[in-house]
């Protein structure tokens, strides 16, 4: 086995790990941990926006985490994407496993959250059923986005990856086979999550929102390959959204005067990605439609990199944009290029420089609520253990 193979099977089986994985099992009574961590400092170099955003935040300035709320502003800062991990998994015996996570991040000070808090019952060698809190997998990379030794780049593009809801409560079931030489793996999962002052709306929103998807209820399926993985997935869900100016509460999805309780939106994407020899390939396709009431956006990723020993220079370009027939001047655009350089140190750590340019493309009606055009740069320092 090549040394480039090695470290990709090592890669994936502490991906599994530190994810809640269950094609790792452990020994009646065991329990295990892993953690991970990220020290990060990065600016803002330049960029177009002089003012404040929303009283939160110092520009120019670039979003490096729509979910957390987590920005680069024109000043030094190791808090921004700054993060570590603990998780733990205790088994009951060789079918039933509890599982949690906490993460503690610098954004916004020093803050930990509950990320996972989960039951897992392994009903056949095909089958897991799993209830309680988790990631909600909107992407790819969702599940292990935190994981910054997961991926190669100092986050994962931000153009496509982040909402108001990153996690839900609920139920799913994982279904794994082989399908004539595909590794196949499918999800299906329901739930809910409600936040209060949630951190997304922070860019949008002077005041405190609160947002909550209810019903949520979706499918994925990956697919794997030698050296091609394929994913795809849908989602839809009910969504209410709560403005609270001057301590107020007030319903602004759906307004007040609707006959409707909810809002529906649906959910779709699906990724393409190659690791071939010393190449490396990356793409990734999502619509959030919220047509019926909002907006329809669509965003892509496209991103290509080359393995040169310890070493893996990758350019990414990332495009967001809205459609929304009844307000043209408010619909929110951009598109990002990307620069990032990793170095493995070993194989449980890596350091990487990542250069982005950020150009806004949005409706001039945005212009007092977007973040302009900018350029950042981040280091950053990844482990697991």
């Amino acid at each position: 086995m090549s040394s480039r193979s090695s470290k990709s099977v090592s890669l994936s089986l502490l991906t599994l790990s530190l994810v809640g994985g269950t094609a790792l099992h452990a020994q009646a009574g065991d329990f295990t941990y892993s953690g991970f961590a990220t020290a990060a400092i990065g600016k803002v170099m330049s960029g177009s926006r002089t003012e404040r955003l929303n009283d939160h935040y110092d520009c120019p300035c670039f979003i490096a985490d729509y979910g957390q709320g987590a920005l680069y502003e024109p000043h030094w800062s190791v808090g921004t994407e700054s993060k570590i991990g603990l998780q733990g998994t205790y088994s009951f015996n060789t079918q039933w496993s509890a599982t949690g996570q906490v993460v503690a991040r610098g954004v916004d000070g020093i803050k930990t959250d509950l990320e996972w808090a989960y039951l897992s019952y392994e009903a056949s060698p095909h089958w897991t059923i799993q209830a309680g809190r988790k990631r909600l997998p909107l992407y790819f990379y969702s599940e292990f986005q935190d994981v910054g030794y997961a991926f190669n780049w100092a986050r994962v593009p931000t153009d496509l990856y982040g909402w108001e809801i990153v996690n839900y409560n609920g139920v799913n079931a994982t279904y794994r086979d082989d399908w004539k030489g595909w590794a196949a793996k499918s999800n299906f999962f329901t739930g809910s999550e409600r936040t209060k002052d949630n951190r997304f709306s922070r860019i949008y929103y002077a005041s405190p929102q609160d947002v909550t998807w209810k019903n949520i209820m979706g499918a994925d399926l990956e697919l794997t390959r030698d050296w091609l993985t394929l994913r795809f997935n849908y989602i839809t869900s009910q969504v209410q959204q709560w403005d609270k100016t001057d301590g107020v509460r007030t319903r602004v999805t759906p307004t007040e005067d609707s006959d409707r309780s909810t809002e529906r939106q649906n959910i779709y994407g699906a990724a393409l990605n190659i690791d071939y020899n010393n190449w490396l390939f990356r793409s990734e396709y999502s619509v959030f439609d919220r047509s019926h009431y909002s907006y329809r956006s669509r965003a892509y990723m496209l991103a290509l990199g080359y393995r040169m020993g310890d070493f893996i220079p990758m350019a990414t370009f990332t495009r967001y944009g809205e459609h929304n027939p009844q307000d043209h001047e408010t619909v929110q655009a951009e598109k990002v290029m990307s620069l990032s350089l990793r170095y493995d140190i070993n194989e449980r750590s890596d350091v990487k420089i990542q250069l982005d340019r950020s150009k806004d493309l949005s409706g001039p009606g945005t212009a007092p609520y977007f973040v302009g055009t900018s350029n950042a740069i981040s280091v950053s320092y990844d482990t697991v253990f």
